[in-house]
């Protein structure tokens, strides 16, 4: 005798039931989390379509449509948790000390390049990179192999004190848009580069008493 089939879930209640679960605390935003997830989702179709008699079309429609629904709240829930990126992959090299070896200048064009295209993820790692070349071009910063972001962010802040908090930032969308699930955003891309550009036409403060104070003006945001 077959056994009998499930009953079907309507697709609010199946809304429902899949964001009451998502929204327990032990689950967090990890590889685990999504093989998880999967598991739930495949085991979950099995019983449905085991279930099914063959000839009930309107049962497997609704099946369908539940289906349907479910992988639709499943998509939107990791989007909006970052576990899947908005933007595209980058389309430039997220190393400090990249080769070919650019000038700060050519960096500095080509994320405001990649900023006007709208492509923020590629125009935020390359508005720090030029920051670096730029630093580093005129001996105030040594680069070494592997560099992070906030390592390159707590030396520039050595000649630049005054910009230490727009430097840290910067340092932290340059994560969040080379490695993060997350997209840096327009404004995180736009102040990354304005620093850049102002860092590129400031004089460093060499003395080690002088009082924290930029040399030409401060660029809108920056911290004191």
């Amino acid at each position: 005798m077959r056994p009998a089939a499930p009953p079907p879930l309507d697709p609010d209640e199946a809304r429902s039931r899949t964001l009451e679960e998502l929204s327990k605390s032990e689950y967090d935003d990890s590889p685990g989390f999504i093989a998880w997830l999967l598991g739930v989702i495949e085991d979950w179709l099995m019983s449905v379509l085991d279930g099914i008699d063959g000839s009930s079309a309107t049962q497997a429609g609704i099946a369908v449509l539940v289906l349907i629904a479910l992988f639709a709240v499943v998509f939107l829930v990791l989007r909006r948790t970052g576990m899947i990126r908005r933007g595209h992959a980058l389309a430039v090299v997220s190393e400090l000390d990249a080769e070919p070896v650019l000038s700060g200048a050519q960096l500095r064009d080509s994320a405001r390049e990649a900023i006007d295209a709208g492509r923020l993820d590629d125009g935020t790692v390359l508005a720090l990179r030029a920051l670096v070349r730029d630093l580093e071009e005129r001996t105030l910063l040594d680069v070494s192999a592997g560099m992070t972001a906030h390592e390159a962010a707590a030396q520039s802040a050595v000649p630049f004190p005054e910009l230490r908090g727009r430097l840290q930032r910067g340092a932290v969308a340059f994560d969040t848009a080379a490695y993060s699930h997350r997209a840096a955003t327009a404004k995180q891309a736009d102040d990354l580069l304005r620093l850049a550009e102002y860092i590129a036409e400031s004089a460093p403060d060499l003395s080690e008493d002088a009082p924290e104070q930029p040399a030409r003006g401060e660029p809108a945001g920056a911290d004191a």
